[in-house]
């Protein structure tokens, strides 16, 4: 997986919400990227592809540098949707996680004979 870099460090550009960077990330993966993603396991995705992806957004989206809003919206999860104690990059990558599994997880479609 690949994510474009962002070319220079600039708080006022960062998104805010966890949702923006969703939605960010989603449209910066590949298709083949989403339809592997989209067959992972909760735990595969948590063993297999957290530590490289929290790094990057961690970096990218300034977790690292005090993104104080993207930080408060990753909190609103905590509790609810998560542990309390998640990473609010696991966060991320979870929210992304389950959009792609509604959106690009492949199934078997049977073709129906038809007798004539």
């Amino acid at each position: 997986m690949m994510f474009q870099p962002l070319s220079d460090f600039n708080q006022i550009s960062l998104p805010g919400t966890v949702d923006k960077v969703v939605e960010l990330l989603y449209n910066d993966l590949s298709l083949r990227d989403k339809v592997v993603l989209a067959h992972l396991s909760e735990n595969e995705l948590d063993s297999a592809v957290y530590l490289e992806m929290a790094k990057v957004i961690r970096r990218e989206f300034g977790l690292y540098h005090g993104n104080a809003e993207l930080l408060k919206s990753c909190r609103k999860y905590l509790g609810n949707e998560y542990d309390r104690y998640e990473d609010p990059a696991m966060v991320i990558m979870k929210e992304l996680w389950k959009k792609i599994k509604k959106t690009h997880n492949l199934r078997v479609v049977e073709k129906k004979r038809v007798v004539a």
